[in-house]
């Protein structure tokens, strides 16, 4: 069972009560990125340049990553310090079979996963804006503008996790991390670590979370997915009034108020704000669960769409046009493009790439919908030209054959193809796969580094080697590999450097 640490607090510098789990930055796993699980050696990839945060059972460390050159974090997590909740049978950590479903633009993703006989090490993308506590206490409080793009986000990210019936269960700003500075950063929530999975026909039990943003019903244990949407409402009240929500100086009674007297918003209480954002947060913060907003009505709410609609431009029409060219004949190109772009993708470019998803995902529930996408194209085309030209992008870019088209299969079709295909990436990607380091690779190894990737059927395996294994020796060699993968005549023409160029500002 979770509980509620003790804390003493002192005003709003104060407002985090840690839970007693592992207080480190967490992960997801997307299915796109091709995840390793791994008995090898974690420093033959990695460096290490210095400690970022640290737990009772657990470290983060930043290091370069070798292979690319990229700087990632690597958690180091003892699994003597694990309970039993955080495990599955075979004693793997419990949030990592949980969030190797999800696949949104605002949760933090993890690259590859190391072990050895005392520990886990989990690599995961370097947020170097830090966390959004740390920017509420430089900015004290942010505008209707700002609190509505970080509401968005994070809104986003949990109507995405509440249909595939996974519960965060300890949102707070500590565990909203950020990519980029200057207060233009891109939201990652992060910290599964008290996540569970829903089962519709019972309520959950066991108290999770941390004082100021726990639920009034998960004290009393019986609790759903809504105690999220309290959470978030509790962090939009922080995000907007630069306060936090009780005046309790200890988790003791912080959490007898949230029990006795839960926090009520009136207009009163938010002075000086619109009343759209009144009247979310007062949906957010009901005390009746049932009565709750949900978080796919909360990111349609017309406070978050006002703010959303403001930022829009005219670059959807390079965005679509992107898609409608994009094709690739090789499922081994097509492997490699996503796993390269998974691995080796910049900040910058990632941060484009997510605006134009996010202009197409207009319900913001984290996947472009088929019906999203006719919408667009019958905008400049008759309804059957646009029908051929949807069903061929889905035939392109839907591999799990969901019908949508989820964050990382957007991914590959904006990417910087030309970039990618330079020779030290595909030397960077030939390395990775070449797992036993013999200069050549083999369907096994192929395998190994794409087992969650998208290619399943055992032929498959067989035709890549046939595909790329020109001389015939059974191996495939970096020249051998170069040469496939150069040869671009399938790709789309025009550059997604035009695409960053007129990037919308959402």
């Amino acid at each position: 069972m979770g509980c509620i640490v003790s804390r003493k607090h002192q005003g709003l510098s104060q407002i985090s009560a840690q839970p007693l789990r592992l207080k480190t930055r967490e992960i997801t796993i997307t299915p796109g990125t091709f995840l390793r699980i791994s008995q090898s050696f974690l420093y033959n990839d990695y460096k290490e340049l210095k400690k970022i945060g640290s737990g009772a059972f657990a470290e983060v460390v930043l290091c370069e990553h070798i292979p690319t050159h990229t700087e990632r974090a690597v958690k180091k997590i003892h699994k003597a310090g694990l309970c039993q909740q955080q495990r599955d049978p075979v004693f793997m950590l419990k949030e990592i079979q949980i969030l190797k479903t999800l696949d949104h633009p605002n949760i933090l993703k993890c690259y590859e996963i190391f072990e050895d006989d005392l520990k886990y090490y989990v690599a995961t993308e370097y947020c170097s804006g830090g966390d959004l506590f740390g920017e509420i206490l430089k900015l004290k409080k942010f505008t209707e503008a700002k609190a509505a793009e970080i509401m968005f986000q994070l809104l986003s990210a949990l109507t995405y996790c509440h249909e595939k019936s996974v519960i965060h269960r300890d949102l707070k700003p500590e565990n909203v991390l950020l990519l980029g500075e200057d207060g233009n950063f891109t939201v990652k929530v992060a910290d599964f670590g008290s996540s569970c999975m829903l089962d519709k026909e019972r309520r959950l039990h066991g108290c999770f979370g941390s004082a100021y943003y726990v639920a009034p019903e998960v004290l009393s244990n019986n609790y759903n997915e809504k105690c999220d949407i309290w959470s978030l409402g509790i962090i939009m009240y922080i995000l907007l009034t630069g306060r936090p929500p009780y005046s309790g100086k200890d988790t003791e009674t912080i959490l007898n108020q949230v029990k006795v007297n839960p926090l009520v918003i009136t207009p009163f209480k938010v002075l000086g704000l619109s009343k759209e954002s009144v009247n979310l947060l007062q949906m957010l913060l009901s005390l009746s669960p049932s009565a709750r907003i949900s978080a796919r009505e909360a990111v349609k709410h017309p406070w978050i769409t006002l703010h959303r609609e403001s930022h829009n431009d005219n670059s959807i029409e390079i965005v679509l046009k992107t898609l409608k060219d994009f094709t690739c004949e090789s499922k081994l190109k097509e492997a490699v493009h996503i796993f390269l772009a998974s691995q080796v993708i910049s900040n910058q470019e990632l941060n484009t790439i997510r605006k134009n998803f996010q202009l197409l995902d207009k319900d913001g529930d984290g996947k472009i919908t088929r019906s999203e996408l006719m919408n667009e194209y019958t905008k400049t085309m008759n309804y059957e030209e646009a029908k051929i030209i949807v069903d061929d992008i889905l035939v392109k870019l839907d591999q799990d054959q969901d019908g949508n088209i989820d964050y990382t299969e957007f991914l590959i079709s904006c990417y910087d193809y030309q970039r990618a295909m330079s020779h030290d990436h595909l030397e960077i990607a030939f390395k990775m796969f070449d797992t036993d380091g013999s200069g050549t690779i083999t369907v096994d190894e192929i395998r190994q580094t794409l087992q969650d990737g998208q290619i399943a059927e055992d032929d498959a395996w067989q035709m890549l080697l046939k595909e790329a294994d020109s001389n015939g020796d059974g191996c495939i060699d970096l020249k051998e590999f170069v040469a496939l993968m150069q040869n671009i005549q399938n790709f789309p023409q025009q550059s997604s450097n035009k695409v960053v160029e007129t990037a919308p500002q959402i």
